[in-house]
């Protein structure tokens, strides 16, 4: 087993074989496969409103469970995309610094600096405290 009797010195001296493609696929899985779990379970909510809902007087108000949270999902979808798109640059750049990380390291590492790169970055456009 050849590859059980490598060195660990070796194996961070070597760089990644994998290229700048694998870390950016890696990290856009690390939003992308929670973002279709999420929604998988959002089709398992009840689509009828709630029993003995009132409506407002425009006749609203009274959303299924389901509506509404399909509604959250659609409002948050350009934060998550700027996430995302800051996530994948810092990818980009980690893979360029240091050539010698897993692509899956660089997918985790981006996935969580890009996240918090976005929510910074929305506060401060927006004026809205992070928490």
């Amino acid at each position: 087993s050849a590859a059980w009797a490598r060195r660990l010195e070796d194996d961070l001296l070597d760089p990644d074989p994998g290229g700048p493609l694998r870390p950016l696929l890696y990290t856009a899985a690390c939003y992308l496969i929670p973002a279709v779990l999420i929604f998988a379970w959002l089709l398992t909510l009840d689509a009828r409103p709630p029993a003995g809902c009132v409506t407002d007087i425009t006749g609203g108000g009274c959303d299924s469970p389901r509506a509404h949270a399909l509604g959250s999902l659609v409002a948050g979808a350009p934060r998550f995309a700027l996430a995302l798109a800051s996530s994948l640059v810092v990818a980009a750049l980690l893979r360029r610094v240091g050539t010698t990380w897993r692509a899956t390291t660089i997918a985790l590492a981006s996935a969580v600096v890009g996240g918090g790169l976005s929510t910074v970055l929305i506060s401060v456009v927006t004026g809205q405290p992070i928490g």
